[in-house]
Parts: structure tokens; sequence; C-alpha cells
């Protein structure tokens, strides 16, 4: 797939589906030792942020979406029929379209395959670590099933944080997280404040801190962005000239 193709498509996805502004990426980007984690929305926020950050994160992607075997039938169970409520034949035949071209996406991002629990999962760590000694940053998606149900809840696998373990042994490199609030309703995206990871801390008790802050984070700034526009709307719009017309009046 070329630039071009990629890049039209992005824009489409923008103007018809996600359409989302990013507040506070440029801080993240900088960094040359970074882990993104967001929450995952269904599609919206990989696609949100996949179409918006291209070749500037590399992202985890479940194994099946870059494989032409398996996707069609993943992208038909997890998408047209959760989402678009295709179902029968047409639900085939448009998953079908979609698998193919979601492969060929995904190999143009360079994203990284997941393989969840099975033995091929150091073959993720392996990629991923190999990204960031590259000081190419991550963008992850760790929800755990019962949050990916609850917008506005934020419960994330840890697996991901041992990267931070493993990256500090291999290269004295210390790894920041980064968690960012994807709101599909206020279409917004939030990057927060980072943690950074401490070697100098039992493991556990660090992995269970970076959790914490990237969960409360990201719960927070999901809540927040909500307030915002929820003010943003109770505010008065004032017409140009009312208030000197009002004081014409008074007088």
């Amino acid at each position: 797939m070329s630039r071009v193709v990629y890049a039209l498509l992005a824009k489409l996805l923008k103007v018809f589906y996600v359409n989302a502004r990013i507040q506070g990426i440029q801080r993240a980007l900088r960094d040359t030792n970074a882990v993104l984690v967001a929450n995952h929305l269904g599609s919206f926020g990989p696609i949100a942020l996949m179409s918006s950050l291209i070749h500037r994160l590399y992202p985890w992607v479940v194994h099946e979406v870059t494989s032409l075997q398996e996707c069609a039938a993943y992208i038909q169970r997890d998408f047209v029929e959760k989402e678009l409520k295709l179902r029968s034949f047409a639900g085939r035949e448009v998953s079908r379209l979609i698998g193919r071209v979601c492969v060929h996406l995904m190999a143009y991002l360079q994203a990284i395959p997941v393989y969840g629990k099975s033995r091929e999962i150091a073959r993720t760590f392996a990629i991923s670590l190999a990204c960031l000694e590259s000081r190419k940053p991550l963008l992850i998606f760790p929800e755990n099933d019962e949050s990916k149900q609850q917008p506005g809840l934020c419960r994330l696998n840890t697996g991901f944080i041992r990267l931070a373990r493993w990256l500090y042994d291999s290269s004295r490199r210390v790894l920041t997280f980064y968690p960012v609030a994807v709101n599909r309703k206020v279409r917004a995206i939030r990057v927060g404040e980072p943690v950074r990871f401490n070697p100098d801390t039992p493991y556990r008790e660090e992995r269970r801190r970076i959790q914490e802050h990237l969960e409360r984070s990201i719960a927070g700034m999901y809540r927040q962005l909500e307030e915002e526009q929820a003010a943003r709307r109770r505010r008065p719009s004032r017409r140009p000239g009312g208030a000197r017309r009002s004081r014409g009046r008074a007088a």
C-alpha cells in the first residue's frame, strides 16, 4: 500500500468516522523512550490514533488483523457484527473486503502483532523491544475485557509494563508511559502526565504504581473531556454589540 493511498484512506476515516482532536500529543512524540497507553472504545480508539499518527507510533494489534488467513473472521466477529450490525451473507462479504484492506494497512503501519497468552507472545515483546531500542515509540491498548464494555472505566492488563524492565536491563534506558484518554462521545483524545519506570523499586511494586497511575489518569481525563464539553454548551452565547445595546436601554 502506497503512502498516498494510506493518506487518502486516513483522511476519509477522519471525515466520516473518527474526526477526533488530539490534545497534548507533541510532548509524547518528542520522547525517545515512550509507550502511549490508551483506552480502546471498540474500533474508535485504534482507528483515531493510528490514522492521525502515521509512522510516528508503532501500535500493538491483535495478531489476527495481520494475517490474511485469520483477519476476515476476526473482523466479522469483532467489528462487522458488533458495530456495523451486519450478519449472514452481507456481513461475510463486508468482512472479507475490510480484512484484505486491514492486513495491508497493518503491514504499512509496521504494526506489532500481539499473540495473547500463547507462547508466541515472546515475538511480540522481541519486536517491541527492538522498536524501543531504535527509539521508536509504541502505542498500546491494554484494557481488559470488562473495561472494554464500560466507557469511562479503565482497567488494564499489565503485561506490557515488563517492557520497561527489559529495556532498562538491555540498555539502561528508562521507559516513560503516557496515559491517553479516548472519548468517542465528545470526539476528543487527550494525552496526560507521564509516569517513568523506576528501576530501583521492586518490580511488583513498580508495576502496581504504573498501572494505578495510568488507570486513574485515563479515567479522569475521560470524564474531564465530557465535563469540559458540557461547560462549553452551558456558556451563554454573546451577540456582537449585545452589551452595548443593553447599556443603551438601561440609560
